[in-house]
């Protein structure tokens, strides 16, 4: 017999006192046994441990020698090394260990200690006696009553009942906290806990319901139904919970038969929640019922019906999912499940039911007092409520078409949510595996006193106590629990969030969620179609095909596409041409089908599927990059993934591109260009950031793009041969000032110099046709081809024009432009703006041309050239039938007209105004008005002018793909113009009324700056 050893010096003196008087009453050294020392020590509290197995011992005398026997041998009058059944002393400790109310029935019920000392691994659970069955059947046996009978009726009443049903129900529950504190992983066993306590209750119901029918012999005929709500209808109850039950009565002949069933169920409730000799199982609760305690306790079938149909909350829909017949008669349950259950899955259709369920948990989360709010693992957020609302939301709006997602179960539902795709399987697994540890951690709580508690114990003690009947193995401390805790609940919360508000719930019960149930039936197509038509699909049974494509099957792809696609035909109703999204949405969907991210993004983030759906039913220009670049409709999760890239960061991935690629790097500077391009799109369409920049950002992408495929070109055809020389672009027109739209060609010029001023003339001759070689790969690799935009190279602003050769050396600009420059020239010159080349030949030329256009002096002749040409443009370029108030470009008070005027300042005052030595339209406006060159009100006007027509033009190209000449006369495109710059709906006209107004007083200014009318 191994003794006691010196690790019994850490056990306070209290508790070995127990152990000493333990031995002491069994005659036996168990209590010192060093064995004995080692499972007491890793009991959650030793000291409860000894002290309630002293009492239990104490309470059952003689009897306790059962305690002896179970743990040694027969032919054994002593403990042998080898006898000892560490497994049972294990259990029966964690259980003294654990629940003093555990303890506490033992002592009243010595008898009952057996049941701990059966040698079985399970002393109830994965057991044929842990069945609803078997459960109910020994219950109702334990009070004299026949589990056969329809309506069994109890021989046992009054107290003696009472106490029979009541410790039958205790012995039960002491066996299944043997089993559940012993578990390895109570996480794993959990549910199958939380089922045999619903069962327990549902079978104490049951057998309260036989008492109190042979107590009251005028109710006993009575057809009454017991249907449990909440968490034992959802077979998910805890240890100490209130028990949410309705009474339904089959049918009233008389309003003694009412009376009678109401005897009968307040009966029933006393006997189980009444104090008593043997203390209550818990509160039975019937505030669930209509009309909540104001209510009749027992009403009809025909009444229940009639409340439901008539008068019923949204929130008593929620509640009804969890209802369960569990007691009483069988006939009367099932009628009640049949006729009411059907109405929880149509009730989400009802107006404001989401958002009524949300405020309901919000509300919940309000009221926990802020001292608690911490603390709570059922209430609070990232807890138990978060899970089952987040499960309950999705079966509500989405049970109504898919019975397999129709159960009351929490877990359940979870498995079967992740199944069928209404959430991701790895986020189903999230929710399920924190609910199991919550629900765990929920039942340590309650389980040493058996009172209801949800929250974590703030005294150190007692949370390390819990953190010891939580944890078996590794760290069982406070600090383990509570961070696990806290991870959870984060995790939790964030899925919680995402679901509980996802925009894509209150469009499934709406009108399109109707049309897409109505294709999926194959029935009322004709309504359907109708529907969309009101909602402004021109060709609405092409669009019930686009539905039928998407939703068509069962795979997981259908599946999603089903719950996101009412909320789509929504947004893109919206949007002004919902027919287009719906195809493109198509399009989109079947490049990406086999891409599991894209399905849950579209299903999980509110701010990803609308910003898709915005896209596709305002922009054609966007779409189209989007469907080539399918995978960047993962950028729309976060507008963040939006902003402007780092032009040092893109300039670095161009470099890279360079080395990995060499001469062939011009294809995948060109997808990078496609995709920034797109981004800065996207960006556009969805109103991230300042629309203002976006043509600064197109033409920093532009000169990236150039500048890199030049690089690339030049190590293809530079060879060893070549003559060194200097190469440089000069971008023009728009690309210089930085102004470009998506619908802007790059005007540029080409200039060269050699490095050896002497070659000769057959070397120059090479020379010029070798740059011009390097020019016209340039333009040709650049343009746009399949799967990729491109850059339009246009050197018509070059000196001569397209008669003039395609590449100038540097001598020959200063030849011309000492000989033949015009004064249009110089006007042209004031959007010149290096953007690739050699340094040394950029500054030269820069040097060459700020003379012609900032000159010290501007001849009478040429502003009046200036002057001509532009009135010529006005009568000759303006297109026929052209309205010259809409035209943009060359329209009164259009881009033309405000760009001249600020030019010819330039050209006046350039030599002396700094500021004025800018490419940039606004820029400039901003120089001339702080030089006193412009009024503040009419730089203002101007500026108003530019802006509003740019955008203009910019919004036309995104919705159709193509440029604009004029502010659009047709309604859509208007509509959708006015859309893209921030405008409500229908403010078409709105927008047309500000740019005629604005262009008009621009047209004022320029009239009189300009032409110094």
């Amino acid at each position: 017999m191994a003794g006691i050893t010196s690790r019994t010096t850490s056990i306070p003196d209290a508790t070995a006192r127990f152990l000493h008087e333990l031995d002491e009453f069994l005659g036996q050294p168990l209590a010192t046994d060093s064995r004995f020392i080692d499972l007491l020590m890793a009991t959650p509290d030793p000291h409860g441990a000894a002290l309630g197995l002293l009492r239990v011992v104490e309470a059952a005398g003689e009897d306790s020698a059962a305690l002896l026997d179970a743990v040694r041998s027969e032919s054994q009058s002593d403990l042998a090394e080898d006898e000892l059944n560490r497994p049972l002393l294990a259990r029966l400790l964690a259980v003294l260990g654990t629940s003093e109310a555990m303890v506490d029935h033992l002592v009243r019920h010595p008898d009952s200690l057996p049941l701990l000392l059966a040698p079985d691994p399970f002393l109830l659970i994965s057991t044929p006696a842990a069945s609803a069955v078997s459960l109910r059947a020994e219950m109702l046996t334990a009070v004299g009553a026949d589990p056969d009978d329809p309506a069994p009726r109890s021989t046992m009443t009054g107290d003696e009942g009472v106490k029979a049903l009541r410790r039958n129900y205790r012995d039960a529950v002491l066996r299944l906290v043997a089993d559940d504190l012993s578990a390895e992983s109570p996480e794993e066993i959990v549910d199958h806990v939380m089922a045999v306590l619903s069962d327990l209750a549902a079978a104490a119901l049951d057998t309260a319901l036989a008492i109190a029918r042979a107590e009251l012999d005028e109710a006993a005929d009575i057809r009454l139904a017991v249907i449990a709500l909440g968490k034992t209808g959802a077979r998910e109850l805890n240890y100490v919970s209130d028990v949410d039950v309705v009474f339904v009565l089959d049918s009233v002949e008389t309003e003694g038969a009412r009376t009678s069933a109401t005897d009968l169920a307040q009966r029933m409730r006393s006997i189980l929640s009444d104090a008593g000799g043997e203390p209550a199982l818990w509160e039975v609760d019937t505030a669930l019922r209509p009309e909540g305690k104001a209510g009749a306790l027992v009403r009809t079938l025909s009444e229940f019906e009639h409340y439901y149909d008539e008068i019923a909350e949204n929130w008593e829909f929620q509640a009804l999912l969890k209802a369960r017949p569990v007691a009483g008669d069988v006939e009367v349950g099932e009628a009640f499940s049949e006729s009411l259950l059907p109405m929880v899955w149509q009730a989400a259709s009802r107006s404001g039911f989401i958002d009524g369920i949300r405020a309901m948990r919000r509300r919940v989360v309000d009221l926990i007092p802020a001292v608690e709010a911490p603390r709570q693992i059922k209430l609070g957020r990232g807890g138990l409520r978060d899970v089952e609302f987040s499960a309950q939301m999705l079966q509500l709006v989405h049970g109504r078409n898919d019975e397999d997602i129709r159960t009351p179960n929490t877990l359940v539902a979870l498995g079967e949510l992740g199944e069928h795709g209404y959430i991701g399987q790895q986020d189903a697994s999230v929710f399920s595996t924190a609910y199991r540890f919550m629900r765990v951690v929920e039942h340590r709580v309650q389980i040493p006193r058996m009172m209801r508690n949800a929250l974590i114990p703030d005294d150190e003690a007692k949370l390390r106590v819990l953190a010891r009947s939580v944890f078996r193995s590794g760290s069982r401390t406070g600090d383990r629990l509570e961070e696990t805790r806290r991870d959870y609940a984060k995790q939790v919360t964030r899925l919680h969030e995402q679901i509980f508000y996802r925009p894509i719930l209150e469009a499934a019960v709406g009108i399109h969620g109707a049309v897409v149930d109505a294709q999926k039936r194959g029935s009322s197509l004709q309504a359907a179609a109708d529907r969309l038509q009101a909602f402004g699909y021109v060709d609405p049974q092409g669009a019930l095909g686009h539905i039928k494509a998407l939703t068509t099957g069962m795979s997981r792809t259908a599946m999603v596409i089903k719950q996101v696609l009412p909320a789509l035909l929504d947004w893109f109703s919206d949007g002004v041409e919902p027919d287009r999204a719906l195809l493109a949405f198509r399009r989109l969907s079947e490049s990406l089908s086999s891409s599991g991210w894209f399905l849950k993004m579209l299903r999980d983030s509110g701010l990803a599927s609308k910003s898709v759906a915005e896209v596709l039913s305002l922009s054609g220009y966007a779409t189209e990059l989007l469907l080539r670049q399918p995978a960047a409709v993962a950028w729309l999760d976060r507008h963040a993934n939006l902003e402007a890239r780092d032009l040092k960061i893109l300039n670095a991935e161009v470099d890279g591109l360079l080395r990995r690629h060499g001469a062939e790097a011009v294809t995948p500077i060109r997808e990078t260009y496609s995709r920034e391009l797109l981004r800065i799109a996207l960006r556009d369409v969805l109103g991230v950031g300042d629309r203002a920049e976006i043509p600064g950002d197109l033409s920093d992408l532009m000169d990236l793009a150039v500048r890199g495929a030049l690089q690339a070109i030049r190590t293809d055809l530079d060879g060893p041969e070549t003559p060194d020389y200097e190469f440089g672009i000069i971008a023009m027109g728009r690309w210089g000032g930085r102004e470009i739209g998506y619908f802007s060609d790059a005007d540029a010029m080409f200039v060269y110099r050699p490095s050896d001023d002497d070659l000769d003339a057959e070397s120059r001759g090479k020379l010029s046709k070798h740059v011009t070689k390097v020019a016209l790969q340039l333009s040709s690799r650049l343009k746009a081809s399949e799967g990729a935009q491109g850059v339009d190279l246009d050197a018509d602003l070059r000196p001569e024009g397209k008669n003039g050769p395609l590449v100038r050396s540097f001598s020959s600009y200063q030849a011309y432009y000492a000989k033949w420059s015009q004064p249009w020239e110089a006007q042209a010159l004031l959007r010149a703006r290096p953007v690739a080349g050699d340094d040394g030949l950029i500054a030269d030329f820069l040097s060459l041309i700020d003379p012609l256009r900032y000159p010290v002096e501007m001849p009478q002749k040429a502003l009046t050239q200036v002057r001509t040409l532009k009135a010529r443009m006005e009568d000759e370029r303006l297109p026929r039938n052209a309205d010259k108030r809409r035209h943009l470009k060359l329209g009164r008070g259009g881009l033309s007209d405000v760009e001249w005027t600020v030019q010819l300042l330039q050209l006046q005052h350039g030599h002396r105004v700094e500021g004025l030595h800018t490419t940039s339209t606004l820029p400039a406006l901003d120089a001339a008005m702080d030089a006193d060159l412009l009024p503040p009100e009419g730089a203002e006007q101007l500026a108003a002018a530019w802006q509003l027509a740019t955008d203009v033009r910019s919004a036309v190209m995104l919705f159709r793909g193509r440029t604009a000449e004029s502010l659009p006369v047709d309604h859509t495109e208007l509509e959708a113009a006015a859309r893209l710059l921030g405008y409500p709906a229908g403010a078409g006209h709105d927008l047309e009324d500000d740019y005629l107004r604005t262009t008009r007083h621009a047209r004022s200014v320029m009239e009189h700056r300009f032409y110094d009318f």
